[in-house]
């Protein structure tokens, strides 16, 4: 009797010790993704060619909340040529773009496989879901990936990082379309919204 009251403490103990850990990470993630957040509002507020510097109407960038649930780890396969491609832009011309390769990864039970591009110092992934042209702006949003989170055949990707193109708060500024691969046929309620 003694030994299964001392199994059952234990066992309490270890569940409360995991649930904290849990929580305290959960808690942890949401304070980095809202620094990542005001990082971004102050580069945007300080750069003479922003998007928003001359929006009389700009209220501030609006998010859905963070849920870690988005945090992705995807497959990864590297395009074999690493060649060029090419990507239609919002004013109907075409700009060459390298392809990095592809990402595919499960999301609500579904397997979805996107095209990821080099920009340099990150892999860029412009997309469509099923919030664009309702919740998200209907040009669709991006995610600025960091080469370091590719590890061997994995990347991370992280959605609750996406922003929406500059064209979204001016007409002026020319974006990519995100290609018809990289709609993804789910909602992804988070990251930022449609800003009016």
């Amino acid at each position: 009797m003694f030994k299964n009251k001392f199994v059952l403490f234990f066992l309490v103990i270890a569940i409360a010790g995991i649930l904290f850990y849990s929580l305290r990470g959960t808690e942890d993630y949401i304070a980095t993704i809202s620094e990542r957040r005001n990082e971004y509002a102050q580069t945007l507020a300080n750069d003479k060619d922003s998007p928003i510097a001359n929006l009389s109407n700009f209220t501030g960038f609006k998010y859905f909340e963070p849920n870690v649930d988005y945090r992705i780890e995807a497959d990864y396969k590297g395009t074999a040529d690493g060649g060029q491609t090419m990507i239609l832009m919002t004013d109907s011309t075409q700009s060459e773009i390298k392809k990095a390769g592809e990402a595919t990864f499960l999301l609500n039970g579904e397997n979805y496989t996107v095209s990821l591009f080099d920009e340099g110092k990150i892999y860029l992934l412009p997309f469509r879901d099923l919030t664009s042209g309702k919740e998200t702006y209907g040009g669709g949003r991006y995610i600025n990936i960091p080469k370091e989170k590719l590890v061997g055949d994995k990347i991370e990707i992280d959605f609750n990082n996406a922003h929406n193109f500059y064209c979204a708060y001016n007409e002026s500024f020319i974006c990519p379309i995100p290609p018809k691969e990289n709609f993804i046929q789910a909602e992804i309620k988070v990251g930022e919204k449609v800003y009016k």
